[in-house]
C-alpha cells in the first residue's frame, strides 16, 4: 500500500491512528494457516479443507482493498457471501439447526442455505468492523480460536483443533507486533479471511455433531455479530447510511470513556491499546459461556438472550452518559 492510502487511512472517520501504518499483518496470518494446514493436509477432513479454501476469494477482495483503497464495503460483503456460497456448494455443509429442535432447518433446505450464508458472511463483516484499537480483533480471534479448539477437544474433531491452533499461533505472532503501538495492522484481508476461517470452525463443528449446540456457537461469535447488527439498528433508526463507517462502535465508546475516567478530552499515546484491554472481559465472557454450555442448547439460547440485552443496555446507557460530555460533537 503506497503512502497516499496509508494517509488517507489516517482521515478516515473511524480512525483512531495518527501515523501511516501498513495494512498486511492479516497477509501473514493467512499464509501461516494456510501452510500449517498443508503440512497437516492428511489429517484434515475434506469438508473443513474446502470450506476454508472457499475463503480464499473473500481474502483476495480484502487484500485488493488494502493494496488499491477501490473496493466499496458492498463489493466486500458481497464477495463474503460469495466465498460462503463456493463452500456450500463444494461441501453440502449447511447449519443443521440451532439445538433446539434437531435438524429442523433441513427439512426447508432454503432456510439452512440463508441462515449458512449470513452466519460465514456475517461473521466475516463484523471481524472487520470491529478492527478499531490495536489488539482488539487479534485478541477476540485468539479467544474465539480458543474457544473452537476447546469444544472441539470435547467432540474429537482432531482437524478443527489442528486449524484453531494454527490461528491462535499466527494471530498471537501478529498480536506482539500490533499491540500495543500499531507498527502494523491487520488489513480487510486479514479481518474478512479470519472471519471466514471462524464462521467456517463453527459451521462444521455444528453440521458434524448434532450434540453441539449453534446457540453456544454464536455465543462464540457474539461480540463482532451483535456489534455489527446492532450499528445497523442504529443507523437504520437514524436513517444513516447502514454501509458507512462512523465512530459510534463499541470500541470507541469504551476508548472515550476512558479518556473521561482519565479526566481529559484529548487522546495519549496509549488510550487506544489500553481501551482494547478493557474490552477482553466483554468479549471473552460470552466466549466462556459457549465453551461451557456447548451441548446445552437451551440455556446457551437463554445465554445469548441475556448478553444481547446486556450488550444493548449498556451501549444506551453508556451513550446517554457520553452525549451528556459531548462525545458526538467530534463524531
Amino acid at each position: 500500500m503506497n503512502r497516499e492510502h496509508m494517509m488517507r487511512d489516517l482521515t478516515a472517520r473511524q480512525s483512531t491512528h495518527t501515523k501511516p501504518t501498513p495494512r498486511v499483518g492479516g497477509v501473514g496470518i493467512i499464509l501461516a494457516v494456510a501452510l500449517g494446514s498443508a503440512y497437516w493436509i492428511g489429517q484434515l477432513g475434506s469438508d473443513l479443507v474446502v470450506s476454508l479454501g472457499a475463503g480464499g476469494i473473500v481474502f483476495l477482495v480484502g487484500l485488493r482493498e488494502d493494496i488499491t483503497r477501490d473496493v466499496s464495503p458492498r463489493a466486500r460483503l458481497l464477495a463474503a457471501f460469495f466465498s460462503a456460497a463456493l463452500a456450500i456448494a463444494f461441501t453440502g455443509v449447511l447449519v443443521p439447526d440451532l439445538g433446539l429442535v434437531p435438524g429442523i432447518l433441513l427439512y426447508w433446505f432454503l432456510p439452512a442455505v440463508a441462515i449458512t450464508l449470513l452466519w460465514s458472511a456475517g461473521t466475516c463483516h463484523a471481524l472487520n468492523l470491529i478492527d478499531g484499537l490495536n489488539g482488539l480483533s487479534s485478541l477476540y480471534s485468539i479467544s474465539a480460536a480458543v474457544g473452537f479448539f476447546m469444544i472441539a477437544g470435547y467432540t474429537g474433531d482432531a482437524d478443527i483443533k489442528i486449524v484453531a491452533g494454527l490461528l491462535i499461533a499466527a494471530v498471537f505472532g501478529f498480536f506482539i507486533l500490533n499491540w500495543p503501538m500499531g507498527r502494523i495492522f491487520l488489513g480487510d484481508a486479514g479481518a474478512y479471511g479470519i472471519g471466514h476461517i471462524l464462521a467456517w470452525l463453527g459451521i462444521v463443528l455444528v453440521a458434524r455433531n448434532s450434540s453441539v449446540a449453534g446457540y453456544a456457537i454464536l455465543l462464540i461469535l457474539f461480540w463482532p455479530v451483535c456489534d455489527t447488527l446492532f450499528s445497523i439498528c442504529r443507523r437504520l433508526g437514524t436513517k444513516q447510511a447502514t454501509d458507512q463507517p462512523d465512530r459510534l462502535h463499541f470500541h470507541h465508546l469504551a476508548l472515550r470513556a476512558f479518556q473521561l475516567m482519565a479526566r481529559r478530552n484529548r487522546s495519549r499515546q496509549f488510550d487506544n491499546p489500553v481501551a482494547a484491554i478493557i474490552l477482553v472481559p466483554f468479549f471473552s465472557l460470552p466466549i466462556a459461556t459457549g465453551v461451557y454450555l456447548w451441548d446445552q442448547p437451551l440455556a446457551a439460547a437463554f445465554a445469548l438472550a441475556a448478553y444481547i440485552t446486556l450488550f444493548v443496555g449498556t451501549y444506551v446507557k453508556s451513550m446517554k452518559h457520553l452525549r451528556s460530555k459531548r462525545f458526538r460533537k467530534s463524531n
